[in-house]
């Protein structure tokens, strides 16, 4: 990877910019009206009177599904200009929608209060298996019983399309794809097991939904 997103997507320009240049286009919408589908299938079976940590919450696209369907949500995030995109877009649930500056990390050691489920999308293909632990531990932490999350699935198929992909020039959208048994050692690991998974169009995308609930 020759880009940090740690520090990446703490820059206000590319704050302002992300949901233009990834979602306006046509294949932009479709994949943004799939996630965002998939999202409140995840979410289904849980009490509309319960809190949702969305971390990291970025530009609040997921925070706006969660919000619809009647969820209250504290939307944290490294990046203060992400969080302030955020905040623009859902002024209109009031203070049924909360941000805070946070890395899960540390608020994981220094939270003492638990919430009812938790968020975690679009973040752990960035980092290698071992800081996924680390990250996604931290989230099932702060949470009383169950965390949502998403990861990119490395299968053969998907490896050859990856291969594909680069042979056209393409960069493949995640840096750490996991496989079938990564996945196992990432729930063991972040001490959770899966409860759920949603697979949607496995011959166009390497996205995965995991529901999990804390051991």
């Amino acid at each position: 990877m020759d880009w940090d997103p740690v520090t990446h997507y703490k820059e206000v320009a590319v704050a302002e910019r992300y949901d233009r240049e990834r979602f306006s286009s046509l294949p932009g919408r479709v994949f943004n009206a799939l996630e965002k589908h998939n999202m409140r299938k995840a979410f289904r079976a849980v009490p509309r009177d319960q809190t949702v940590l969305d971390l990291p919450c970025g530009t609040g696209r997921f925070s706006e599904v969660l919000l619809e369907e009647g969820f209250k949500v504290i939307g944290i995030d490294i990046s203060q200009a992400m969080l302030e995109v955020a905040k623009r877009k859902l002024e209109r649930f009031g203070p049924r929608f909360e941000t805070r500056v946070a890395d899960v990390r540390e608020l994981a050691r220094m939270e003492s209060q638990r919430y009812d489920v938790a968020l975690c999308a679009r973040v752990l293909m960035h980092f290698p298996l071992e800081e996924q632990i680390s990250f996604l531990r931290s989230v099932a932490e702060l949470t009383r019983r169950q965390v949502v999350f998403t990861q990119s699935l490395s299968t053969p198929y998907q490896r050859l399309r990856r291969r594909i992909k680069r042979l056209l020039g393409n960069q493949p959208p995640a840096g750490y794809p996991i496989t079938e048994a990564e996945l196992k050692t990432l729930l063991a690991g972040a001490g959770l097991k899966e409860v759920g998974r949603l697979r949607p169009m496995p011959l166009v995308t390497e996205a995965i939904y995991v529901i999990a609930e804390r051991v």
